[in-house]
């Protein structure tokens, strides 16, 4: 029987249980499969068809043992700006749309139901349990009768639907009894009982809570009480999972601009006990640390000017030279002279702007989106030359210009196919300014030595090599952690047949 998360509100946890029940059904045997109709999240990835997903579904998916497909998250929502978003369906960008715009655009609201039943109908037939997870609160009464996110792709998949109640923000059973009120009978039918996460405490408090909302309901709360896990990191769906990492003597700052996006670059840096990595929105916070992380950014021009309005452009100016600064896909283009984007693809308007001037690049964009599994060499850079960096991803319109500087790879392989593409660099070395397309390169060992051996040697600390792991290594090591708690708290047995 198919499973379907659903919750009364976002960050509820609904993505972390998803992936632990994945994993728990795949020691046990079964072909499970993630899915997730429609997510609104800046931090995406490549799906083995080509095209992008969520980040969040391809994390899933990981964790099922399977490779990342379009049909695991069928409608992506990337926001734009305060009023508008990319919608990517089945991979492919689709439109540039307000979100009435969308819900009122009838081809593109015909397409994205069709994708959306397509997937449905293409992971039933392939695997043995489809595990759904919905999107913000399951139950809106201004978008009910348009919902293709929550119970309606639930009532398609014929599965059986499991509220998720995040008791570490408070007014869990209230919101659990007025979901149950306000749905109509037909969608009241598919909920089979109720999860309670994120508590802190001795579980007996809740017995009277939790029996008052199973009375009024006629619903369950499966098993145990789910605990509040410290230090879980999980692939990010959104910015609101921004947040520090380590306490070592290596001082990181990760400019956390708007648009900012696939931040879990910084997540392998966990795996580095001597870091300290500090998320920075303001000159006064940037202080003076050893290495300077410019993340992705799904609108590089706006990221520019708040920094520029921030005052962050001329704070990065003043530290140059002092501190390694490392651009990551369009923190890359961000660092460079020139961006231009003549259809408006990427800033709304068409144009030339300018960027921070650290780097002798020009980005130019493309109507067309790069979007692979990726491997490059290291065609510079000392230890990193001739150096295979593995496991990276590409996700960008920008392609990068060269007019004056070097670049530092080569991406050699893209979705499996040769590729021969130069990229990145290491710009005016006593400047410590360096730049990488490819996401995930953190991820690859050899790739982190060589940026924090750089800003190890600034610090006055001893280099070092990694323990040898990856990205993927360190996501499986955080939902094994996460799973064994979710499979000694809940009633697995019951989620999968009670239909």
């Amino acid at each position: 029987m198919n499973i379907y998360i659903l919750s009364t509100m976002s960050d509820s946890g609904k993505t972390a249980i998803v992936s632990a029940l994945l994993r728990i059904l795949r020691v046990r045997g079964f072909h499970a499969s993630p899915f997730k109709a429609q997510n609104m999240s800046l931090n995406s990835y490549p799906a083995i068809e080509g095209g992008e997903i969520a980040l969040a579904q391809a994390m899933q998916a990981y964790v099922a043992g399977l490779m990342p497909s379009i049909y695991h998250n069928p409608i992506l929502i990337k926001p734009m700006s305060s009023d508008r978003a990319e919608y990517v369906i089945l991979g492919k960008p689709r439109a540039q749309l307000s979100f009435n715009e969308y819900l009122n655009n009838y081809p593109i609201r015909r397409l994205a139901i069709n994708a959306v039943k397509v997937s449905i109908r293409r992971l039933t037939e392939e695997y043995d349990v489809v595990i759904g997870e919905g999107a913000g609160s399951a139950y809106e009464p201004n978008l009910a009768n348009r919902d293709i996110a929550n119970f309606r792709p639930a009532e398609w998949l014929g599965a059986n639907v499991f509220v998720v109640l995040d008791i570490d923000r408070g007014g869990s059973f209230i919101q659990g009894l007025g979901l149950m009120r306000s749905l109509p009978p037909r969608w009241r039918r598919l909920v089979r009982g109720f999860i309670i996460n994120k508590f802190r405490g001795d579980e007996r408090l809740l017995d009277s809570a939790i029996k008052w909302l199973e009375e009024r309901t006629g619903r369950p709360v499966l098993g145990g009480v789910l605990p509040y896990v410290d230090d879980l990191w999980l692939w990010p769906e959104d910015s609101m999972d921004l947040r520090p990492i380590g306490n070592g003597p290596l001082d990181i700052a990760l400019i956390a601009y708007p648009y900012i996006s696939n931040f879990n670059d910084v997540y392998p840096l966990i795996l580095e006990d001597d870091v300290t990595v500090r998320v920075v929105r303001s000159p006064k916070e940037l202080g003076e640390p050893h290495l300077v992380i410019l993340p992705g950014s799904k609108n590089v021009v706006a990221s520019l000017d708040w920094m520029r309005r921030v005052g962050l452009d001329r704070a990065l100016m003043r530290i140059k030279g002092s501190a390694v600064i490392l651009g990551i896909c369009g923190g890359f283009q961000a660092l460079g002279k020139v961006l231009s984007d003549p259809h408006g693809l990427e800033a709304g308007v068409p144009g030339n702007y300018n960027g921070l001037g650290l780097v002798n690049v020009n980005t130019v964009y493309g109507v067309e989106k790069i979007v692979s599994l990726s491997k490059a060499v290291g065609l510079r850079g000392g230890e990193l030359e001739g150096i295979e960096v593995r496991g990276g991803y590409e996700i960008h319109r920008g392609v990068p210009q060269y007019v004056g500087d070097e670049p530092l790879i080569m991406i050699k392989e893209r979705n499996g196919r040769p590729a021969e593409q130069v990229d990145g660099g290491v710009f005016r070395e006593r400047d410590l300014v360096i730049g990488v397309t490819l996401h995930d390169s953190l991820g690859d060992p050899n790739f982190r030595n060589f940026v924090l051996n750089m800003a190890r040697e600034i610090a006055g600390l001893p280099k070092r090599n990694s323990q040898g792991l990856t990205s993927i290594d360190l996501l499986m090591r955080q939902i094994d952690k996460f799973s064994s708690v979710v499979k000694d708290a809940l009633n697995i047995d019951f989620m999968i047949n009670n239909g």
